[in-house]
């Protein structure tokens, strides 16, 4: 692996073009030169609606419980994007039409707000902030949310 440096400012605008926590420099870097940056005109940017109003969306603690069962259920650990994908199984018949809208740099609100939620979890300890990249796993604390949950 190469090492290259670049500006504080160039940093930045490379952290406008990221899509999700899991992405790293590298990978928007790969996006911009492979040309993939480009959305196809089947998946409309949605930047005019701008922030959701109370109530217009699911509300971010309804992902907690999904997803730390979804993980338990699974053993206690699981890959980010093998999470997201479950929690649309789980609860896309929740979503508001504004759940579903994308943001500004293409992705799918509730997949942004799946990830809020995932470091709501990591900040009261319900989730580990000491699994390995791209994995989420659940802590003995999220194990008891669940139960007080049921």
């Amino acid at each position: 692996m190469q090492t290259i440096r670049i500006s504080d400012r160039t940093y930045r605008l490379l952290l406008t073009r990221a899509e999700s926590f899991e992405d790293t420099p590298d990978d928007v870097i790969l996006r911009l030169l492979e040309g993939s940056h480009e959305r196809p005109a089947s998946e409309p940017r949605d930047a005019s609606r701008g922030r959701a109003a109370p109530g217009s969306i699911l509300p971010e603690q309804a992902y907690w419980r999904p997803i730390l069962t979804i993980i338990e259920e699974a053993g206690g650990s699981m890959p980010a994007t093998d999470v997201i994908e479950a929690v649309w199984e789980r609860l896309r018949d929740q979503f508001t039409p504004r759940d579903l809208e994308r943001q500004r740099l293409g992705e799918m609100r509730w997949r942004n707000r799946v990830r809020f939620a995932r470091l709501r979890m990591k900040e009261r300890g319900l989730l580990s902030d000491s699994s390995p990249r791209g994995v989420w796993e659940i802590t003995e604390a999220g194990r008891g949310y669940l139960a007080r949950a049921q």
